[in-house]
This record gives structure tokens, C-alpha cells and sequence, in this order.
């Protein structure tokens, strides 16, 4: 067998993607697309740029060899678009895939044998040289004209993932986290004494011991080209993940590259505040977590491989930065390998860095060539995904017999999943997959007695019937070897929110209705819905109250008459709360529901998790809101800005406490946008909420307004 390695072991995307090229010229070879490897045990996905006929496994037209040359069994599938197969192979080693030419239909081209080369890993390959570096985005340089349409799914907000979050029992508010015990930061957080905000690009510290006579107790200046994004507290110390764009004249494209960085503050004394060390990585923020007094930064950075043109001393490496040293230095190529199954010119760059002895331990990053989108971590692993787009061509004969109509379409995204172990700062790659669909964020994923499981949305809410969208729940084990799933909810719409909740799992989609299924996952190879609830609306956000409720908080919708058409079609109207009652799990009920406002009305909430407010002494669940009214058929009118809280329970459902929003004067059209409040939180029996420019103390009982402060 031909081999094409380097010395180093490392082998090449030889693959070629399909080019912008082959849509305009009558008469192009079959084009594929592939990564180089891919782990034992998991699919290994090849997309080709014409159909493939279905008996073509079954007659012998596809097959895989080793590099013996010899056939060898394997499990060969072809995929629903009839463009794309999924190889699995459980043997480590080198493989090619054929498929003769018979196996493609008949498209107008002249079709040829192909062979597509392939590694199987036990475990990852590091590269071992920066030759290797250029080599892998040459590969890619070459095959750099993906002009493909990508249908990009819709993002919203919304010990195990059952975190009855409502149950802590400190005397201050703490973030809003998807899995307990895992810290995941936030803008706005306390430590029962004093209140820390990001204003602007400043941290203002604020003295809240005295809720009747706030004081700014101190303000943190950041350097210039510097933007917080998150803080988080560890003991004494405040931790601030920031943006920082940093002048490089070694780097002569755009003259800088962006940073992600930890600066650690001591804050034992709150008024001044006392920098312990920065350490900072390349590239734009994915997340971060701290668990076990250990910080996880992930960030994701696609280096300047295209000047790679024009010259041949590139720096492909991302950089890294730590003030003990001062300097910002490119990663030892050491400390960087390439993700089965990738096919990406980017770098998913992971930090482990140990807070207890800050000063002198040693950090302890990695970076993977293979992009990343959205992270899950459980109290065992790291679960990132990563988009797999792959490219589908409609060709259509015309009237004559020398032309063909071939047209890109939106195409469905498949998402690739890499598991890595923590053991504290040691961060390992241990598995990999891939699977239909995508997913809409982070309550996608669960981990629950060594299982993952995930939901996902495949193909195209308003496309034809062939593509219509469907969804997916996938159970794998600790290998990522699937082990359960249960397919196709909810044709023709599309997962608007998610929530495992130990050995059940919920998911609400959307189009017209709101359909919220409650899914019995106690035997992870059998999943199975065990009911559904019709309604109105839709959730973007599902919050566990107690073990046989749920609280969604989402959008009321309404159905109205295209003046033009005179179609109907839905809407949304006011924000929605709606009280799950879940102990019939075969029969889900909505107990009570809230719709607040009317068209227009929004909250922070809606796409983000962290700006719920929750106490569980008063079983009070609040958050920032903005309501607006509809006007006429198209327009909306503005009502006020600031928070609602509610006392939500099972007994009495869902009940307004404290109404803070301040109403509209006359004449003012829309929000001021520094007044609208980010976060609420409580210390004691104080609720405080927090602007762009002060801070609010009210009774948390009566709701009665004790002191203000100026945070400019």
C-alpha cells in the first residue's frame, strides 16, 4: 500500500474537498471529503460529491482493505443523503476505502474507481515538528474553496445536570451553574460582603455589607485593548477571564493576535486589590470552568495559515502568555496534536491551571488542530463538539443532454464529539465521535453514571419534506460507543430547549406548538418517550424546581393572518413562565403559567442561563426583563425595563413578589440601554440588582428599595 506519512508519523488530509469549481463545469471527476484518522470503534465519515447507489455495500461495489491489502469485515453505512458513508473499524491501523465507480448513480460525469486512505488510533499522535505544522495547512491551503451554504443552528439559552440549583444553603446568591459544584463564572458575582461587577472594562468592587449605604470600595483598571468577559471567586482570590488584543511585529497580518487571559487578584483586602499573576492563551474564549480548585480555560484560534502563499516562515503555532515571565511565546509543538477526524485550520487550545499555590505552579495547556463550538463538563470529563458539515449537490438533467443543473442547498450539520479525562491539571484525549444533527447549546449534553447523553436537531425546520427536520437523543458509554438512542421527535420542528434531570430527560421543540416530551432514561439502551404536553408557546430555558417539576421560561406565541398571503402563521407575544407538573411522567401537565408583556418583550434569560435569580428560602426565581406591548399589526410600543421576581411553588404555582420594573416616561420609545438591569442577586435578607451604571438594595421581603450607588 502506498503510504503517506511523514518521518514524524504524522499523516496529511490528502482528502480533497469538494470546490466551488465543481458547480460550474459540466463534466468534473467524483470529488470526496475525510479526515486522515479517526479513533477505533468510531465512525469514520466520507462524503462524496455524487449520489451512491444503495446496494452498492451489498454488491460488493464498497469495500475496505488494510494495509496488507487484504478485505476486511467492517461496518459500512450509507447515510440518509445517499452522498455520505460511515465506516467503523475496531482495529488500529491503516485502511483504504474503495468504491468503485458502478456505485455512483448516473450524474453526466465520467465517474472513477476511488480510494480514500485512512489511520484507526488507539490514542491521539502529537506532532513532533513544526514541518509537520506546515504541512497539515499546505493540505488545507490547497483545498481552501469550501464556498458551501451551511445551515447554522439557532443558539438560545437556555453532580448531574439535575441541579436543583434553587437548594443552595449559603447566605448569598451563587451563579447559576448547569452542573453543581462546577463553577462556569459569571458578570456579576459576591461573596457575601462585597459585590463584583464588570462595568464598561473596568471590575468595580462594591462594599454591600451596609445595604442601606453602598460604597464603591474599589475599581480594577484594566490595560488598554482589554475587555473582561467573566468573573469568578476561589477563596480569597478573584479570578477575571478578559479579552486582550496584543501588538505583534513578528506578526505582520493585521499586527496582533488576541489573547484570552486569567488575571488572579488577592482580594483579602477588597480596597485594594492586588495582582498575583496572568497567564493567558491564544485565541477567542470558548468557556471556562473551575472545579476541584482547578481553573479550565478552553479558547479556539485559527492561525494566519494562508500567508503560507506568500512565504514560508509562518508562525502556525498559538501563542502563550504568563507575567512571570513576561513574555508571550509560541507552544512548544510538543504540546500539540491533531484531533481524529478533523478537518479544521483551527486549534481548540485547553488550559488546566492549579489555584492553590498559584505563584509557582506550572500551567499546564494543550492544543488540538480541530475547531470546537460549545463545552459540557461533568465532575469526571470535558466534552467538546465541533460543527461537521457535510456537502450535499442536487443535480437536476434539463431539457437537453448536455447540460446538468447542479445546485449547493442548505445542508444538514452533523457534530463531532471529543472526550477528554481530568485527573486535576491532566487533561487527556480519550475518545471521539460523531453524530447526526446539531445541537442548540450546553444543556444539549448530561453526563449521569458514566453515560453521555445528547440532543440534537438534523436537517431543516422549513425545507421540503426530504429535508425536514427531526430530532435526536444519542446515549453513549464512558468509550463513546453509542449505546442507546431514540430518533426522529418532532418532524418538521426543532429543539428550542433541554434538560436531563437524572434518569429522565426532558426537551421541548417548536414550530407551531409547543411540545414538551418527558423521556424515561434509566435503561440507557432503551431510552423511550414517556409523554408529551401540547401547548401554546415554546421554553428556551428549563429549570428543575423539584423533583416532580419543571419550570420553563420561554415565549408566549400567538397565530396570526398575512394581511397579503392570507396565510396563517405564528409568532411570539409576551415572555411566558410556565410551571411543569412532572409526577404523571406519562402525563405532563402545565400547572400554572405567566405571560408577561406583549411583542417585544425580552430578557437576558432568553439566551442566557446565568441571568436567573434564585432563593430557596423564599422560592423566589427572578430575572432582568425589558416589556414592550404590540401596537397595531407590525409595530411595538415600550412599557419599562428593570426585574421581576417570583415565588414559584408547587402548592401555590407561580406568584409575582417584587415588581421592579421602572415604567416608561412619556414619550420614550425604547430602553436606555445603561439602565437596564443585568443581574440580580441576594446577601442575607437584601436583594440587589445590578445596571450599567449602579446598584439597587431592596428588602427581600417587601421589596421596598434601601440604597442606591453610582458604579461610574
Amino acid at each position: 500500500m502506498k503510504r503517506r506519512f511523514y518521518a514524524s508519523g504524522i499523516l496529511l488530509l490528502t482528502i480533497t474537498l469538494v470546490t466551488s469549481a465543481l458547480l460550474l463545469f459540466f463534466g468534473k471527476k467524483v470529488e470526496v471529503s475525510a479526515a486522515s484518522t479517526v479513533f477505533a470503534n468510531q465512525p469514520y465519515n466520507v462524503h462524496f460529491s455524487h449520489v451512491i447507489e444503495k446496494e452498492s455495500i451489498n454488491n460488493g461495489d464498497i469495500y475496505l482493505t488494510n494495509e496488507d491489502g487484504k478485505k476486511v469485515d467492517a461496518e459500512i453505512t450509507l447515510q440518509p443523503s445517499n452522498q455520505s458513508l460511515s465506516i467503523v473499524a475496531s482495529a488500529p491501523g491503516e485502511y483504504v476505502l474503495h468504491v468503485e465507480k458502478n456505485a455512483f448513480k448516473e450524474t453526466g460525469v465520467k465517474a472513477e474507481n476511488q480510494t480514500v486512505e485512512f489511520k484507526v488510533l488507539e490514542k491521539i499522535e502529537q506532532l513532533t515538528s513544526v514541518q509537520d505544522l506546515k504541512d497539515y495547512f499546505q493540505t488545507i491551503l490547497k483545498n481552501d474553496n469550501r464556498n458551501f451554504v451551511y445551515e447554522v443552528s439557532e443558539a438560545s439559552g437556555a453532580k448531574e445536570s439535575a441541579d436543583m440549583s434553587t437548594s443552595n444553603s449559603s447566605s448569598h446568591s451563587t451563579t447559576n451553574n448547569q452542573v453543581e459544584g462546577i463553577e462556569e463564572g459569571d458578570i456579576v458575582v459576591t461573596d457575601g460582603h462585597h459585590i463584583y461587577s464588570i462595568i464598561d472594562n473596568q471590575i468595580v468592587i462594591t462594599d454591600a455589607s451596609n445595604p442601606k449605604s453602598l460604597k464603591v470600595k474599589s475599581k480594577i483598571s484594566l490595560q488598554p485593548n482589554s475587555y473582561p468577559s467573566q468573573l469568578m471567586l476561589h477563596d480569597d482570590m478573584l479570578i477575571v477571564i478578559l479579552d486582550q488584543y496584543v501588538e505583534m511585529k513578528q506578526d505582520r497580518y493585521m499586527g496582533g493576535i488576541s489573547l484570552t487571559k486569567a488575571a488572579f487578584y488577592n482580594i483579602e483586602d477588597a480596597a485594594n486589590p492586588k495582582l498575583v499573576r496572568e497567564i493567558g492563551q491564544d485565541g477567542y474564549m470558548n468557556g471556562i470552568r473551575k472545579y476541584n480548585d482547578v481553573l479550565y480555560i478552553v479558547t479556539n484560534k485559527t492561525p494566519n495559515y494562508w500567508l503560507l502563499s506568500e512565504e514560508e516562515d509562518v508562525e502556525l503555532r498559538p501563542y502563550m502568555y504568563d507575567s512571570a515571565s513576561e513574555q508571550i511565546t509560541p507552544m512548544d509543538i510538543k504540546q500539540l496534536s491533531i484531533l481524529p477526524g478533523s478537518m479544521e485550520p483551527s486549534y481548540t487550545i485547553i488550559s488546566a491551571i492549579d489555584l492553590e499555590n498559584l505563584e509557582s505552579k506550572e500551567i499546564q495547556t494543550k492544543g488540538f488542530l480541530g475547531g470546537s463550538s460549545t463545552l459540557y463538563m461533568s465532575n469526571e470529563a470535558l466534552y467538546l463538539t465541533a460543527f461537521n458539515y457535510s456537502p450535499t449537490i442536487y443535480e437536476s438533467k434539463s431539457s437537453t443532454s448536455f447540460t446538468t443543473d447542479i445546485a449547493i442547498m442548505p445542508v444538514a450539520t452533523n457534530t463531532d464529539i471529543y472526550k477528554f479525562s481530568l485527573d486535576r491539571t491532566k487533561v487527556e484525549l480519550v475518545g471521539s465521535t460523531s453524530l447526526k444533527g446539531s445541537i442548540l447549546n450546553q444543556f444539549s449534553m448530561d453526563e449521569h453514571n458514566g453515560y453521555f447523553r445528547i440532543a440534537t436537531t438534523e436537517g431543516n425546520m422549513w425545507g421540503s419534506p426530504e429535508q425536514a427536520s427531526k430530532n435526536h437523543l444519542f446515549i453513549f458509554d464512558e468509550q463513546l460507543k453509542k449505546v442507546g438512542e431514540l430518533t426522529d421527535l418532532a418532524k418538521g420542528e426543532r429543539i428550542y430547549s433541554a434538560r436531563f434531570m437524572g434518569d429522565k430527560g426532558y426537551i421541548v421543540t417548536f414550530k407551531q406548538v409547543d411540545p414538551l416530551f418527558v423521556i424515561d432514561l434509566a435503561n440507557p439502551k432503551n431510552p423511550k418517550v414517556l409523554g408529551e404536553l401540547k401547548i401554546p408557546g415554546f421554553s428556551n430555558y428549563l429549570h428543575p424546581l423539584d423533583e416532580n417539576h419543571l419550570i420553563g421560561f420561554g415565549y408566549e406565541t400567538e397565530t396570526r393572518i398575512d394581511s397579503y398571503s392570507k396565510q396563517p402563521f405564528t409568532t411570539t407575544a409576551g415572555m411566558k413562565i410556565s410551571l411543569f407538573d412532572i409526577t404523571d411522567f406519562n402525563n405532563p401537565k402545565e400547572q400554572d403559567a405567566v405571560v408577561i408583556g406583549g411583542r417585544g418583550t425580552y430578557s437576558d434569560l432568553q439566551h442566557n442561563h446565568k441571568a436567573l435569580f434564585r432563593n430557596n428560602k423564599y422560592n423566589y426565581f427572578g430575572f432582568p426583563v425589558v416589556v414592550y406591548e404590540g401596537k397595531g399589526e407590525f409595530d411595538v410600543q415600550y412599557k419599562g425595563n428593570g426585574a421581576l421576581v417570583y415565588e414559584i411553588t408547587a402548592e401555590n404555582g407561580i406568584q409575582l413578589k417584587g415588581n421592579l420594573v421602572t415604567p416608561a416616561k412619556s414619550g420614550e420609545q425604547y430602553e436606555e440601554w445603561g439602565t437596564n438591569i443585568s443581574r440580580l442577586l441576594y446577601i442575607d435578607e437584601t436583594l440587589y440588582t445590578v445596571s450599567g451604571n449602579e446598584i439597587k438594595s431592596y428588602d427581600l421581603k417587601s421589596f421596598k428599595q434601601l440604597g442606591s450607588v453610582d458604579l461610574k
